[in-house]
């Protein structure tokens, strides 16, 4: 691949710069600048890693957060850039194989390297092993989403570049065989971790240095991994969601996997949700699908993911006497995917906006949160994959998971309402297959802006909810959102005979973003509606 190529030659190129600067005629350290640090401390690598897990919340362009777009939780409010579904179609993830899961393996080198390992510039981070355990844990994370936006992958090949015979055009994995590796780097790394040894708290951004939260994250991974192989590899994703489960997964709201936004880079509903109410710079709302189905549920979470849009965006209409935030009549969703010409429609709708928490410079946002790993611990007890019997306990367990995550437990939202009395009105069916829907039910209503990906990964595997399409196109020839995106030109230009033979691992062989990724069986087909005005 080219990517590949550049990082190799990049490399090779700061080789001979180091060898040509060797002059024996240099005077000790004079040369060095105590501003460009000659050896790389390993909690810097990480740290730039960990950045980029904020692109699975939402996306990596701000602009076009396809994932909530594509899973029933955004819609446009202002244009209609997006709702035809087929502005987004590639996808690439370079950057990713570059820079991202190169600075995990040369941390992981680093800390298995008896010549750097007792270094400062290593052990700053902490213990070898928990350096290693944590970043095969985050390396195994990216690749699991790159793999579900994509299908097959360079995997066991990606880094075979150096040494006499480098492989500069590396085979594809299928989806599989990723899932398979994974599942099994991230049992190695679950082994090394260990809760006495060290992890920098200052320097650990996601859990503060806690080793048995990264353990939990581990654990949680790989259920999320097997349990899409429900329709595909049953045995397997049983046998796999088993030992996930034994290990102990996130099990509380603060075991959450979260990113919080930084003075360096703010968040993505900064720009897009409320950045300016005084020029009405908000492109993106809450979509009719989950508002709808807030309201159908009697469900408060509602009124922490959205506010009433009663005057604060014109644009976006108002309810008239909308003055109690409590009231669901007054909340109302946009309509995804509306014509180029539905701008009064919109108006008309009347619509709600993102809750302000999310339109904070330096929001927090769930990435895997304790309640989407409790509720597939409620489908796999379902499945009769883990005890049957705690299927319900679980499934109420996510579902409060949820409502603690939103900081709006028992007695909270004006004391109005309390989770124990919504748990009690949605009890989980005894039908397994109602259960199993109702499930994944809950799994979408708990993942406003949590998830991403994996959100996303839901409902192309469950079809839950029903997502509808208004004044979709019929020249398109598709009737269903994207359920994988497309390779970029770059893949075909650098390693194009490798990917032709990849794509057979799709549902119809074909690089487009309508077929189907290995575990994706489901189908996906909206009902398409004509939007009156």
């Amino acid at each position: 691949m080219k990517y590949i190529k550049s990082f190799a030659a990049s490399m090779v190129l700061a080789s001979a710069m180091l060898a040509t600067s060797c002059d024996p005629s240099d005077f000790g350290d004079i040369n060095e600048t105590p501003n460009s640090p000659t050896k790389s401390f390993t909690y810097m690598m990480f740290k730039d890693a960990a950045m980029y897990t904020r692109n699975f919340i939402m996306t990596s362009s701000s602009f076009d957060p396809w994932p909530a777009e594509w899973s029933g939780y955004l819609s446009e409010a202002k244009n209609d850039q997006y709702g035809g579904l087929d502005a987004t179609s590639t996808y690439s993830a370079s950057t990713y194989y570059t820079r991202v899961i190169r600075g995990l393996n040369s941390i992981i080198e680093a800390n298995n390297d008896p010549a750097q390992n007792t270094t400062t510039a290593v052990t700053a981070f902490g213990s070898n092993n928990n350096q290693i355990g944590v970043c095969m844990t985050l390396r195994s994370y990216f690749f699991m989403n790159i793999t579900d936006i994509l299908g097959p992958i360079v995997y066991t090949q990606a880094y075979q570049v150096y040494g006499d015979n480098p492989i500069w055009e590396p085979a594809y994995d299928t989806q599989k065989e990723v899932y398979a590796a994974l599942d099994k780097d991230l049992c190695d790394a679950y082994a090394m971790m260990d809760e006495k040894g060290s992890l920098s708290s200052s320097h650990d951004i996601f859990f503060h240095g806690d080793v048995s939260k990264w353990k939990k994250l581990n654990a949680s991974i790989r259920m999320m991994l097997a349990i899409k192989l429900a329709d595909v590899a049953p045995a397997e994703g049983k046998a796999r969601f088993a030992k996930a489960y034994a290990d102990g997964a996130m099990t509380d709201a603060a075991d959450s996997f979260t990113y919080t936004f930084t003075t360096n880079a703010t968040s993505w509903f900064y720009s897009i949700g409320c950045k300016d109410a005084a020029s009405q710079n908000v492109y993106f709302a809450p979509n009719k699908v989950l508002v709808d189905a807030l309201k159908e549920y009697q469900d408060p979470r509602l009124f922490t993911y959205a506010t009433v849009g009663v005057s604060r965006y014109a644009y976006l209409g108002s309810v008239a006497g909308a003055t109690d935030e409590y009231d669901f009549n007054a909340y109302k969703g946009i309509p995804s995917g509306l014509s180029g010409n539905s701008t009064v429609g919109r108006a008309k709708v009347g619509a709600c906006s993102t809750a302000p928490k999310y339109c904070e410079p330096q929001a927090t946002y769930g990435l895997i949160t304790a309640a989407r790993t409790l509720l597939c611990e409620a489908e796999a007890a379902t499945l009769g994959w883990i005890d049957p019997s705690k299927a319900s306990e679980l499934y109420e367990a996510g579902i409060k998971a949820s409502f603690d995550f939103e900081a709006k437990s028992d007695g909270a939202w004006g004391g109005k309402f309390k989770a124990a009395d919504y748990i009690a009105a949605h009890p989980l069916p005894q039908d397994k297959d109602a259960a199993l829907k109702e499930i994944a039910m809950q799994r979408f209503l708990a993942g406003f802006l949590t998830d991403g990906i994996q959100a996303w990964a839901d409902w192309r595997r469950c079809n839950v909810p029903t997502m509808p399409i208004y004044d979709k196109p019929a020249s398109l020839g598709h009737y269903t959102y994207p359920n994988r995106l497309a390779f970029g030109s770059s893949d075909y230009s650098t390693n194009g005979d490798n990917l032709e033979v990849a794509l057979k691992d799709l549902s119809n062989g074909v690089d487009d973003p309508w077929s189907r990724v290995w575990w994706d069986v489901a189908d996906n087909e909206c009902p398409v509606i004509k939007w009156t005005e």
